[in-house]
């Protein structure tokens, strides 16, 4: 295969390792025509969002709009004259009265931008000149992305006050003596820290000095302890000599480390009398190497990602990852493992300053948390290991072992995620060194992949038709399955997809863009209904015969010659057109209805049928329904996620689909993944459904339709 297409196969399935699924957004039009309103889904559609609109038109529209669901964004065009009161500032008025957070957007006329102060002043998102598209998308993407941004904090906000709560209430009945500690002075003391010290209840310690529980002699040890813990943001152990009001002493293991007590930064205190230390030290130490275990390590990372939060305190992570650990496992056993990551220990603590945590983790990784902000000098810090590391031969008994490292290096700033996705970084950063026919042995620095993938994209059309003639797409096929239909038909929807080189199927949400040149589109539609007749084919000679289901691109719906060849293929598959059922996009639909009622009408003149999809997502859907007149109608995905998630009721779905049951249209529901959902379905009167909770999408046709059991 090409060099070219291997980028692209590799680029994506580094991309997306699970085929990621669209992100449902739910926009009011208001004074949007219908033509612009459409343009807008379809452009969302294939810019991998899910999308669904109403159009409002009055304030009131609005108000009863937002109280039956969530709503994500509000997109007003502007208009010379409002007759209906509602306007950008009575819309912005009337959800500031509401206390509602949902972004405004304003339309201009034109390609043009005038001075958007006046309208941004009075609280409007966005100023967007309609005429710019990719504008209008990318402003659309960034205020949408901004609100889930803000909903997820107040999420986290309500969690963490749960959770702090909670974790007060442990702290206030554990056994364990536990104090904060403020500058010195005691804020909260629990009762078994009090009855350790000779108190009778935590609240007597309340704004105590913490040397007064101390003998004089470890006061310097207290200091020290206190000014390391607060400057490296890492757990500080060492045995104090404690002291009670009685004058009677006792030695104990003092652990410290930054948290937050109230809202106030602080150091968090676990006191364990001298009887119990030993246990207590060797909790936090690896057996092997004699470094930080992964509790340890990810409690120091946790805290350094908190501090850099704060701003100023920068840090870099270094992952080493063994290269060929299995290979080596197999040589030398579990023994001879152990041994070398003694060895490799050793290294790293010649190699790396006692300022800087080293850590030994549960797969066998070592990690080093570094003072450092400076992403070069991490990276040569790494280039200094690999070397030192492969430099050395471990002797296993009579077998010698060259070991080398792969070094995944990850900066903590004020945008670092969890500790846990940190580490995820680094490992899958090291993990990328050998990728292809990489051998390991090196550092690479962690960088987001948007800028590999847009670069991408403006070759991908190529790529593709490249990847199309070394044969690297396949089909697959779903069944469709009747739940409120006395049918023995069987039905299944064909699936493109492209095989990477690890053999994994990544479906077109990963590797369509709306970038994609129309023509590339028509073709990979042709060679897909070309291959699914062949398939029909066999299946028909089996003595089988089913339905199919095949998708076509909004770039199809519009050429005028894909009719024509479809017409002379289907005459030369000798499979009668009636098996076939095309699948058209309601969004793709609604941009040109008289070309979309022409290209259907056309079809079911050559005896095959249609399905309108995504039903639902637009405003016009009545209107584009009534226009293309499709026999089969398959539900926009987003109500059965809403209907799982109890954001729409059976009834609501009920009046939705009445229109349709009283024009007899099969109606398919897709994306049932959850048997809950199945029995509200019935009630609404969906006729077949699809979706992983039936079957996940196959090479054969083998779904048993008749199996009571199924």
């Amino acid at each position: 295969m090409s060099g070219s297409s291997d980028q692209i196969i590799h680029a994506l399935a580094q991309h997306s390792q699970t085929d990621s699924p669209r992100h449902t957004i739910n926009l009011l039009f208001a004074h949007c025509d219908d033509l612009q309103t459409d343009q807008i889904l379809s452009h969302l559609r294939a810019a991998r969002y899910a999308p669904r609109g109403l159009n409002v038109s009055q304030l009131d529209d609005l108000q009863n709009a937002l109280s039956t669901r969530s709503w994500d964004l509000l997109v007003i065009a502007w208009k010379p004259d409002y007759q209906q009161g509602l306007t950008p500032e009575s819309a912005v008025e009337r959800l500031h009265h509401l206390d509602r957070d949902l972004p405004v957007l304003l339309l201009l006329p034109g390609a043009e931008l005038p001075d958007p102060t006046h309208w941004l002043g009075s609280g409007i998102r966005a100023v967007i000149p309609a005429a710019n598209t990719e504008l209008l998308l990318l402003l659309l993407g960034r205020e949408f992305e901004a609100l889930n941004t803000r909903r997820e904090l107040l999420k986290a906000q309500m969690h963490l006050h749960q959770l702090t709560e909670h974790n007060q209430h442990l702290v206030q009945h554990s056994s364990l003596a536990i104090c904060f500690v403020h500058n010195g002075l005691i804020l909260y003391a629990n009762d078994s820290f009090a009855h350790l010290f000779g108190y009778e209840q935590g609240t007597r310690l309340q704004d105590h000095s913490l040397r007064q529980l101390i003998q004089p002699q470890h006061h310097d040890d207290l200091d020290l302890m206190l000014h390391e813990s607060l400057r490296n943001g890492t757990t500080i152990q060492r045995t104090l000599g404690a002291q009670r009001p009685d004058t009677t002493r006792f030695d104990s293991l003092f652990s410290m480390h930054p948290t937050e007590y109230r809202h106030q930064h602080c150091l968090s205190i676990e006191v364990v009398p001298d009887a119990d230390c030993a246990e207590q030290v060797f909790r936090d130490i690896n057996p092997i190497s004699g470094l930080s275990n992964e509790h340890a390590f990810m409690h120091a990372l946790e805290t350094a990602c908190q501090n850099a939060h704060r701003g100023g305190q920068d840090r870099s992570l270094l992952l080493l990852s063994l290269d060929h650990l299995d290979v080596i496992r197999s040589e030398v056993g579990a023994d001879g493992v152990e041994l070398i990551l003694r060895t490799l220990a050793t290294t790293l603590k010649e190699q790396i300053s006692q300022a800087h945590l080293l850590g030994h983790l549960d797969n066998n990784c070592f990690a080093v948390l570094m003072h450092n902000a400076n992403p070069d000098t991490a990276v040569e810090t790494g280039d200094r290991l690999c070397h030192a590391i492969s430099r050395h031969t471990c002797q296993v008994r009579s077998t010698s072992i060259h070991t080398t490292v792969s070094i995944g290096v990850v900066m903590i700033n004020d945008s670092t995620p969890s500790n846990q996705e940190v580490l995820q970084r680094a490992l899958m950063t090291a993990n990328s060194l050998h990728s292809g026919n990489r051998p390991g042995n090196g550092v690479s620095l962690y960088q987001a992949e948007k800028t590999l993938l847009a670069s991408i994209d403006t070759k991908m059309s190529r790529r593709l038709l490249n990847a199309l003639k070394l044969n690297r797409f396949r089909l697959l096929f779903q069944p469709v399955v009747p739940l409120r239909l006395d049918t023995q038909t069987q039905y299944y929807e064909v699936l493109l997809r492209l095989i990477s080189d690890s053999e994994r199927a990544l479906s077109p949400n990963a590797f369509i863009a709306q970038t994609i040149e129309p023509d590339v589109l028509i073709e990979l539609d042709r060679w897909v209904i070309e291959t699914a007749l062949e398939r029909l084919s066999e299946v028909f000679a089996a003595g089988r015969r089913v339905h199919l289901l095949l998708n076509l691109s909004g770039a199809s719906l519009r050429n005028s010659d894909l009719l024509q060849w479809l017409a002379d293929t289907l005459r030369q598959s000798q499979i009668p057109a009636e098996y076939l059922i095309f699948q058209i996009s309601e969004s793709d639909a609604a941009v040109n209805l008289m070309q979309a009622r022409t290209f259907t009408h056309t079809l079911q003149q050559m005896n095959c049928k249609v399905c309108l999809k995504h039903f639902g997502s637009s405003p016009n859907s009545g209107h584009v329904r009534h226009e293309l007149d499709t026999e089969f109608i398959k539900l926009d995905g987003s109500y059965i996620q809403d209907l799982e998630n109890r954001n729409i009721s059976v009834d609501t779905l009920q009046d939705m689909l009445q229109p349709l049951h009283q024009q007899h249209k099969l109606i398919i529901a897709p994306l049932v993944e959850k048997s809950r959902v199945i029995g509200d379905l019935y009630t609404a009167g969906i006729h077949l459904i699809q979706g992983y909770y039936l079957q996940q999408p196959r090479e054969k046709m083998d779904y048993d339709f008749f199996n009571d059991g199924q």
